[in-house]
């Protein structure tokens, strides 16, 4: 398990800078309209609400196709995926 703070989510801007975006509401509010889990719907009021959550490798799983399916932008997908595949991954 990891913390992770969707409300500061380290991006690179077009000419390399990085900056921060809160996408807590939004990716809240994705999970929220769209899972049919009542786990998932927990999961989507945690990170709306407290933004900072302890993500798990099935969370991390769900937060991923979540943010594909979910209008997302590339550069925003890309920081976020790094996070998420090291919980996946981690041994």
């Amino acid at each position: 398990m990891k913390k992770v703070d969707f409300r500061k989510i380290q991006v690179q801007d077009i000419e390399g800078k990085n900056v921060t975006v809160d996408i807590s509401k939004e990716l809240g509010n994705s999970i929220y309209k769209n899972t049919p889990d009542l786990g998932e719907l927990d999961l989507a009021q945690s990170i709306y609400k407290d933004g900072e959550v302890e993500i798990d490798k099935t969370q991390a799983e769900i937060i991923r196709k979540y943010l594909d399916a979910g209008g997302f932008l590339a550069f925003v997908k890309k920081s976020v995926f790094e996070i998420l595949d090291s919980i996946i991954n981690a041994k």
